[in-house]
C-alpha cells in the first residue's frame, strides 16, 4: 500500500548532455540517472529498517503521500568547481549543466520551471551573469533573481508567466523556502549553502556567514519541486554530507542579541534571566552582554533593575536604540524628525543596489543633495521628508521620483507605517499630544467623502484580480526580461497609494516633513545630540592614520572590534574627508606642534546603529559627533588626572586637553548639563500617569526645556583644542592608582564640585564625583605633582584677592567666591580665616597622610615637605 501511494515516475534510461562555449571555459557533461535513481521518502526511509511511523504520523504521512514527490539527483561539485582560485566568485558550471539536462530531456511545451537555492546576493549574481548568456543563446529560459535587496517590482517578476515554449529560472536565496511561494515550480536546484546572522557577544556584531542547511531545510527546498506534478531536486552535495547535516537549523535564540528578551523578562518580573528555565538556552556569554548593555543604556541600574527610562522602554515593542530616541525627542520637541528617523532605520534600507553591490552612478548624483554631511539617519531623514513632500503634490510622480533617485517605495511606505505607529505608542504612554481634529465641518466632510472614494477603489481592487499576472518578455539582447507595462503608473490603480492614502492623514504628515526640512544648524545639532544618546555606547573612533589612506580604506575602531570600515551605502563611505578633524588654523605659534600632536577643536567619533560582518566588519548607519562634547555627556564613565588635563571615557578613549582650566570648566559645565538632563527626563516621564492639573505640574516647563536646550547648544559651540586617541588594551589593564597608591592632591579642591556628592572610590582610587565622575584616579600622571606647584598671580573680579593660584585652585574660587557685600559671602570668609591665620585657604585642601595617618589641611607646598619628613634618609 505504502509503495503503491509513494510510487513516482523514473527517468528511462541514461542521458549524456554536452553543451559549451567555444574556446575555453567550457562546461562538462551532466549524466541523469535512471532506473537507478534514489527517491526520498518514507517507503525509502522504511525500507532502511527505520522504526515504523506512529498512528499520527500515519495519518500525516498517507496524506503527504497523496501529493506527488519529488525525485532527488545527488551530483557533488567536482573538485575544479569547489574553492577555486577566487573563493569570492561561485562557479556557475554546475548550475549550467541543469539547465542543459531540462532542455534536453524536457520538450519546451512541457512546462516547468526551475528554482535554484543559492546563499547569498553574490552568488546570485555569478549565477544570473552565466546562466542569461545561455538562456540569449538558446531562447528557452527567463532568468529572474529573488533576493531582499531587490525593488517590489523586480520582486513580483517570478510570479509571472513565461512566453510559450520558454522556462523561468528564478535564482534565489531561502526567501523562497518557506516564505514565498511560486506556482509551476518542477525543478529545484539545493545548493546546500545558507547565510544566515549569527550573533558574536564578545565582539557586539553580526555575522552573515555561509552554513550548510540542516536536513530540514533540505527537505523544505526539495518540497518545491512536484507542487502541482511529478518534480526533481537536484542536492549538488553529496548524500554522505546531506547524513552528517544537522536535524533541524540553530533556535534563533542562540544566535541574536538579547536586549529586548532581557527588557521584557524584567518587566514581566520573572527574576534573573540567567536562572530562567528556557526551553533552548541561549549562551551565557549573550545574557552577560545584553544585562551588561542595557545597564549602559541606562535601562538597569547596577543591581539589575528597571529604570525608570528601562520600565518604558520595555512599554514599548521596538528596539531599545529606538525607543531612547523617540523618549528623548518627545523632550525638546524634536518628535517629528525623530519619529522618522526611527521609521527609517526600522525598515530595510531603501537605496537599491546592482547584485554587484554597486549603485547607479546617476542614482547617486540625483540623490546627493538629499544626503546630509552628519551621518546616515540625517540622510535617511531628508530622504523621507523630500518623498513625503513630492507624495502630498505628485501623487503619481512620486515612483518615478524614487526610480531616478535609486530608491525602493516601497521601504518608504513601510517607513510611514512605522512611523505612525511608532506615533500611536508615544500618545498611548501620554509622551505626545492626541491629534487636533479639524472644526471646521466643510473640512470634515471633504475628508469623509474622499475616505469613502478610496475604500470603494480599494474594494473594488481586492474583489478583482488584484495583481494581474504578466506574460514576461525575453530581451534581444542580454537575455534579460522585463514585464509588460512595467513603470506604467497610469496603468491600473495604484493601490499601494491608495492604502497610504487611508492609513495616513496626510497634511500632517507634510507638515511634519516640513519641519524636518526647517530645521535650523542649531535644532539640528540638538537632533544630532538626542540621537548620538540614542545610539550610545555604539561608537567607533577613526584611525589615526587615515589621512594617509584612500578612501575606501579608512579604517575604525570600536571598544571591542578593532579594524572595522565603512559600509558601502553610507555618506561617509563616500565623503570621508567629513571625519578628518580641521587642525587649528590662524596660530602664527605652535601650529605645526599642534598638528603632529594631534590637537584640534573638530574631532569626530562614530555613533553606528549596528557592527555587520560579512566579507569585512562594517558600520552601518552612522553618525558624527563632536568627540570632546559628546563624550562628556554621554559617557557612562569619565575618569580624570590631578588637573584634568587628561580624561579618559569609558575606560578605552583617552582626551587630552593642554589648557588645564578649559579643560575643568567643560567638565563642571557638563556636571551640571548632565544632572539638569537626567532632572528633566526623570520629571517628564514620572508626569505620564498623572492626569490633568497633575500632569501639568509634574511636567518640566517650557522654560526649563528651553534653558537647557540652550545650555547644550552653547556647550556644543564650544571650541576647545584636545586629542583623542584609543586606548591600548595594555594601557587599559593599568589605568588606575588603585586605592591602595597615595595619590598628592587626590582630593577635590574645596568649592571645585559644589552640590555634587564627593566620596573616595575603593575600586580606581581617587575621588568619586557624582554618578559617572572620577576625580584624579589615572596612573601615570606624576607630572601632577609639579603643576600643582605652578602659579600664577590673578585678581579675583568679585572680592579683588591678588595672589597666585593654579587653574584649579582658581576655579575653586571663582566658585566659592562672591562679591564684597553680598549676604552670605562675608561671615564665610570671616570663619575661615579664623580658622587659618596665615591667609591662605584658598590655596589649602584636605590631605590624608598614609604614613603618619592624620588628616591635615596643606598647600600642595606644604604636602611636598609633609612626605619627605617621613621619607628614610638614603
Amino acid at each position: 500500500m505504502w509503495a503503491c501511494c509513494l510510487s513516482g515516475r523514473d527517468l528511462p534510461g541514461r542521458v549524456v548532455l554536452w553543451w559549451g562555449f567555444h574556446g575555453e571555459g567550457s562546461v562538462p557533461p551532466l549524466e541523469l540517472p535512471g532506473d537507478g535513481l534514489r527517491r526520498e521518502g518514507t517507503a525509502a526511509r522504511l525500507g532502511k529498517g527505520q522504526a515504523g511511523p506512529s498512528r499520527a504520523g500515519s495519518i500525516s504521512r498517507l496524506a503527504s503521500s497523496l501529493l506527488p514527490l519529488a525525485q532527488v539527483l545527488y551530483e557533488p561539485l567536482r573538485p575544479e568547481e569547489g574553492a577555486g582560485g577566487r573563493k569570492e566568485r561561485l562557479d556557475p558550471r554546475p548550475f549550467l549543466r541543469v539547465l542543459q539536462a531540462i532542455d534536453h530531456k524536457y520538450p519546451p511545451e512541457e512546462r516547468g520551471d526551475l528554482l535554484v537555492f543559492l546563499s547569498g546576493v553574490a552568488e546570485i549574481g555569478a549565477v544570473v551573469e552565466a546562466a542569461q548568456t545561455y538562456a540569449t543563446h538558446t531562447q528557452r529560459w527567463v532568468v529572474l533573481p529573488l533576493h531582499s535587496t531587490l525593488s517590489v517590482t523586480e520582486q513580483d517578476k517570478v510570479f509571472d508567466l513565461p512566453p510559450p515554449g520558454v522556462r523561468k529560472c528564478i535564482v534565489s536565496t531561502n526567501i523562497a523556502e518557506t516564505s514565498v511561494t511560486i506556482d509551476g515550480v518542477r525543478f529545484v536546484v539545493d545548493s546546500g549553502k545558507v547565510k544566515e546572522l549569527s550573533y558574536d557577544p564578545k565582539a557586539k556584531l553580526q555575522r552573515l556567514q555561509e552554513f550548510w542547511i540542516s536536513r530540514a531545510s533540505a527537505e523544505q527546498r526539495k518540497g518545491r519541486a512536484g507542487r502541482t506534478g511529478p518534480g526533481v531536486c537536484f542536492r549538488l552535495y553529496a548524500e554522505s554530507d546531506y547524513d552528517a547535516f544537522a536535524p533541524y537549523p540553530v533556535p534563533e535564540i542562540q544566535r541574536v542579541a538579547l536586549d529586548a528578551l532581557v527588557l521584557q523578562m524584567k518587566s514581566m518580573g520573572l527574576g534573573d534571566p540567567r536562572a530562567f528555565p528556557f526551553l533552548e538556552p541561549p549562551p551565557p556569554a549573550s545574557l552577560e552582554t545584553a544585562i551588561r548593555y542595557l545597564k549602559q543604556q541606562g535601562a538597569l541600574d547596577p543591581e539589575e533593575n528597571l529604570t525608570p527610562i528601562g520600565s518604558l522602554l520595555a512599554q514599548l515593542p521596538v528596539d531599545v536604540v529606538i525607543g531612547k530616541m523617540l523618549v528623548l525627542g518627545t523632550l525638546f520637541g524634536l518628535a517629528a524628525p525623530t519619529l522618522s528617523v526611527a521609521a527609517a532605520l526600522s525598515v530595510p534600507s531603501p537605496f537599491l543596489r546592482s547584485s554587484s553591490g554597486r549603485s547607479d552612478p546617476d542614482c547617486a548624483t540625483a540623490r546627493r543633495p538629499l544626503e546630509s554631511p552628519l551621518g546616515d539617519p540625517l540622510t535617511l531623514l531628508n530622504v523621507f521628508d523630500a518623498w513625503v513632500q513630492e507624495k502630498s503634490e505628485n501623487r503619481s510622480g512620486s515612483r518615478r521620483w524614487c526610480r531616478r533617485r535609486g530608491l525602493e517605495e516601497h521601504r518608504l511606505y513601510e517607513a510611514a507605517n512605522l512611523r505612525r505607529q511608532f506615533q500611536e505608542l508615544l500618545r498611548d504612554h501620554q509622551l505626545l499630544e492626541p491629534p487636533s481634529r479639524p472644526s471646521d465641518t466643510h473640512a470634515r466632510q471633504s475628508r469623509h467623502r474622499k475616505r469613502r472614494e478610496l475604500q470603494r477603489i480599494k474594494r473594488e481592487h481586492d474583489r478583482g484580480e488584484g495583481r494581474r499576472r504578466k506574460v514576461l518578455r525575453l530581451e534581444e539582447e542580454g537575455g534579460s526580461s522585463s514585464s509588460e507595462g512595467e513603470g506604467d503608473p497610469q496603468r491600473g490603480v495604484d493601490i499601494q497609494d491608495v492604502k497610504f492614502q487611508l492609513r495616513h492623514d496626510v497634511a500632517e504628515l507634510r507638515a511634519a516633513s516640513s519641519v524636518g526640512q526647517a530645521l535650523s544648524p542649531g535644532r539640528l545639532a540638538l537632533l544630532q545630540l538626542v540621537l548620538g544618546r540614542g545610539l550610545y555606547p555604539q561608537l567607533a573612533v577613526p584611525d589615526p592614520f587615515n589621512q594617509t589612506r584612500k578612501d575606501s580604506d579608512q579604517i575604525f575602531h570600536t571598544r571591542e572590534k578593532v579594524g572595522v570600515v565603512l559600509h558601502p551605502t553610507s555618506v561617509f563611505s563616500a565623503s570621508p574627508e567629513l571625519l578628518q578633524p580641521a587642525q587649528e588654523r590662524g596660530l602664527e605659534r605652535g601650529g605645526q606642534r599642534d598638528a603632529k600632536e594631534g590637537l584640534s577643536s573638530h574631532h569626530q567619533i562614530l555613533a553606528f546603529v549596528s557592527l555587520l560582518e560579512t566579507n569585512k566588519p562594517y558600520l552601518v548607519n552612522c553618525l558624527r559627533l563632536p568627540a570632546l562634547q559628546a563624550l562628556l555627556l554621554l559617557a557612562r564613565s569619565l575618569d580624570t588626572n590631578g588637573d584634568c588635563t587628561r580624561l579618559v571615557a569609558d575606560s578605552w578613549l583617552e582626551l587630552r586637553v593642554p589648557s588645564p582650566e578649559a579643560a575643568l570648566r567643560l567638565l563642571r559645565a557638563a556636571l551640571r548639563l548632565r544632572a539638569s538632563w537626567e532632572k528633566v527626563l526623570d520629571r517628564q516621564l514620572e508626569s505620564r500617569g498623572a492626569r490633568g492639573e497633575e500632569a501639568e505640574e509634574g511636567r518640566p516647563s517650557a522654560r526649563q526645556v528651553r534653558q537647557l536646550t540652550q545650555e547644550l547648544l552653547d556647550f556644543l559651540k564650544a571650541e576647545v583644542p584636545h586629542s583623542l586617541r584609543r586606548l591600548m588594551p595594555l594601557e587599559q589593564q593599568n589605568l588606575y592608582v588603585g586605592p591602595q597608591a597615595a595619590s598628592v592632591g587626590g582630593e577635590v579642591p574645596p568649592g571645585l564640585f559644589q552640590g555634587v556628592e564627593v566620596a573616595p572610590d575603593k575600586e580606581k582610587g581617587g575621588c568619586r564625583v557624582g554618578s559617572f565622575l572620577t576625580f584624579n584616579c589615572l596612573a601615570g600622571t606624576e607630572g601632577d605633582l609639579y603643576s600643582d606647584c605652578l602659579r600664577s598671580f590673578w585678581t579675583c573680579p568679585r572680592c579683588g584677592l591678588y595672589m597666585p593660584f593654579t587653574p584649579m585652585e582658581r576655579l575653586a574660587h571663582e566658585e566659592a567666591c562672591q562679591a564684597p557685600g553680598q549676604e552670605g559671602e562675608q561671615p564665610s570668609r570671616e570663619e575661615e580665616e579664623t580658622e587659618t591665620p596665615s591667609g591662605t585657604s584658598a590655596l589649602q585642601r584636605p590631605y590624608h597622610c598614609p604614613a603618619c595617618q592624620q588628616s591635615l589641611l596643606l598647600t600642595p607646598t606644604e604636602i611636598l615637605r609633609h612626605r619627605k619628613q617621613h621619607q628614610a634618609p638614603p
